[in-house]
């Protein structure tokens, strides 16, 4: 523009340089005119040029607005297309839907004339196309009622829905039951543009809808037919319980109709207490998760009711417990049956012991008594010969004296005698037997004296004339049953001999049955014998030196152990089972409370706890067959705690041995 403003102002700057020049001459005139011709053309192109300025201002004016307008119908095209192009998204999405739809949906037209079908419709009536479907017949040929079919049709083309189960076919004549819905599709003025039918295949769940009605009358029948309680109980939200139902048999029972306790709480049926026993049941099948069965006494009617019960829980698709099914036998009668034979059972069993304990109190006495017999016997054969070898042995002395003293004169008198008697003194080396004779009837004497002690020992336990409770030296019946015993205590090729180790205290005489608590001593120092023998030849024995005393965990005091079992001030007198010889150690003492307390300890392997809880029941025994009867300490336990109202108590642990407390009173009262 800046240029045309130029050009535009140089024929006006020549027209005024023309117009102000004189003219001088002729050719100067001509030059001028022609100056004057060429301004005007120029003049002439300036109109011609700015009309075609205006035209083209007017015409870039009219593209700018037809630009405008392209834009405008370009914009409006494009938006066509998006939309175009949702619809036929929407379209394709909901075409994809009646694809993959699993009902079967067939749409027609106005007409009625079939032109669609998804992939379930094609599945369910066996026509792979619309033009199958139309020559299987169409709409009309699916009904197997033809009426059903008419009313379908006269509903929808009136604009209303029809929806309901009816009965269909296949093209293969394949009968089944469906769900129909069908619609009339309407355009925006409400006119009817065509119809469209959606069908649900519901042939399996009507079969199974069949066998569930036969399967639910099946189980009423039972329900109500059984001769068990049943009853239905509902979990609310808050975990309270009401009854929902029951059936005869417990209304036979309780007294109360089904619809009496529907919305009930147990309290409401059974009382508070009762009521509260139930609910906890309840309770704890609810927190199980899991069915549980149980025994129950309630009350109805003032009558007992014994009941073994089955809760089941059920469970909703959430896993939550909504109801409880319970199943109830009565039993009442089992157990009164049941709980008189338990009671005849107990009756049984105690006359069966007691008959046992009587027959082995029998059994025992009678072979002690035999023995106290035996014993007493043999004592009293053996006492006369023995008291008679025992009396003549002072004389045999003095007469052997009387004959060394003439033998001594004679040598005197003659000390050179004849050659006969020189050959037989030294023959019978006379010299060595008038120095040992005196040895031998020493010997002899021991040896009487020995005899007569063991007689007395037999004597002193047998107590064949003491049967009644007598004022006693527990020390000699102890003495007498080692004495016994002696043949067992002594060394044998195969272990050492057992060491007795005495702790006798200064006691008084002791009021007690002398023969049965002999018994005792020798029940117990007979089994502790056993054990030291079963140990000794146990290769877990422990091997060590020293005294008998306290070993192990429990340090050493005196040779005295304080009672793993208690926490009083007992102590216990268990030899050192580390001990090399086997030692059986007895104590005794008398305590303030005026009781005469016998420990009998061994340090043999001690005893099992399952072992020792079952020491004194009859029968028992860890011995083998024919080597024990198990009636030993059982005897033991019944002659101190009945017999003489003390108590006989073991302490044992395994590796420690083990210990026999007697404990009786000074005095009987």
């Amino acid at each position: 523009m800046e240029k045309d403003n130029k050009t535009n102002e140089f024929p006006n700057q020549l027209w005024e340089l023309v117009s102000t020049c004189p003219v001088e001459n002729q050719q100067e005139n001509v030059s001028i005119a022609f100056l004057l011709q060429i301004v005007n053309d120029i003049k002439k192109l300036q109109r011609t040029h700015e009309g075609l300025q205006q035209a083209y201002a007017q015409l870039e004016r009219q593209l700018e607005e037809r630009t405008q307008e392209l834009i405008k119908t370009n914009e409006a095209l494009q938006a066509e297309i998006a939309q175009r192009q949702r619809v036929e998204a929407e379209l394709m999405l909901y075409k994809q839907a009646l694809e993959s739809s699993s009902d079967a949906i067939g749409i027609a037209d106005a007409g009625g004339n079939h032109i669609y079908q998804n992939s379930a419709f094609s599945k369910l009536y066996e026509c792979e196309t619309v033009q199958d479907f139309m020559k299987f017949g169409g709409f009309c040929a699916i009904f197997t009622n033809l009426a059903v079919a008419k009313e379908i049709w006269q509903v929808t083309i009136s604009g209303k829905p029809w929806i309901g189960e009816v009965e269909q076919q296949s093209a293969t004549g394949r009968i089944m039951q469906t769900f129909l819905r069908s619609y009339s599709l309407k355009d925006s003025t409400g006119k009817n543009v065509g119809f469209v039918g959606a069908i649900t295949d519901i042939t399996e769940r009507k079969l199974a809808q069949v066998q569930l009605q036969e399967k639910e009358q099946f189980l009423r029948t039972v329900y109500e037919g059984s001769e068990h309680l049943i009853f239905v109980v509902d979990v609310l939200e808050d975990s309270d319980f009401r009854f929902a139902d029951w059936n005869l048999a417990t209304e036979r029972v309780v007294g109360l109709s089904a619809t009496e306790v529907i919305g009930k709480t147990p309290e409401d049926i059974l009382g508070v207490v009762d009521g509260a026993a139930v609910r906890q049941r309840y309770t704890t099948c609810l927190k199980a998760g899991k069915a549980i069965t149980y025994e129950e006494c309630v009350n109805f009617k003032g009558e007992e009711i014994w009941s073994l019960t089955t809760i089941n829980p059920l469970k909703d698709s959430k896993g939550r417990i909504y109801r409880l099914v319970g199943t109830t036998v009565h039993i009442t009668e089992r157990i009164r049956a049941e709980t008189q034979l338990k009671q005849q059972a107990q009756d049984l069993e105690k006359a069966l012991n007691e008959l046992q304990q009587t027959q082995m109190q029998l059994v025992q006495s009678e072979k002690m008594s035999g023995l106290g017999q035996l014993v007493a016997g043999v004592a009293h054969e053996i006492n006369n010969p023995v008291n008679f070898i025992y009396g003549n042995l002072t004389h045999a002395n003095d007469y052997i004296q009387h004959l060394v003293e003439f033998i001594r004169l004679y040598q005197q008198l003659h000390p050179h005698p004849i050659s006969e008697i020189e050959e037989l003194a030294a023959e019978i080396d006379l010299e060595f037997l008038i120095e040992d004779l005196p040895k031998l009837l020493n010997s002899m004497k021991i040896g009487a004296q020995r005899i007569r002690e063991i007689v007395l020992s037999l004597r002193n336990f047998s107590r064949m004339d003491e049967a009644d409770m007598k004022e006693v030296n527990i020390h000699e019946g102890i003495d007498s049953t080692l004495m016994i015993l002696e043949h067992r205590i002594k060394a044998t090729p195969n272990r050492p001999a057992i060491q007795i180790v005495k702790e006798y205290s200064n006691l008084p005489l002791v009021e007690c049955y002398a023969g049965q608590l002999n018994q005792v001593f020798m029940n117990i120092l007979a089994n502790a014998i056993d054990a030291l023998e079963e140990a000794m030849g146990n290769s877990e024995w422990g091997i060590g030196s020293g005294e008998m005393g306290r070993q192990g965990s429990l340090g050493r005091e005196g040779g005295k152990i304080s009672s793993p079992s208690s926490h009083t001030s007992h102590t216990s007198y268990l030899p050192n089972a580390l001990c090399l010889i086997p030692t059986i150690r007895i104590h005794t003492e008398l305590t303030k409370e005026k009781q005469v307390v016998i420990r009998i300890a061994d340090n043999g392997l001690g005893i099992p706890k399952e072992v020792k809880q079952r020491l004194f029941d009859p029968f028992f025994s860890t011995k083998p067959i024919g080597k024990g009867t198990g009636m030993g300490l059982s005897i033991s336990y019944q002659i101190i705690s009945q017999k003489h109202g003390g108590s006989l108590g073991c302490i044992s642990q395994p590796g420690n041995g083990a210990e026999f407390v007697v404990t009786i009173p000074l005095s009987q009262k």
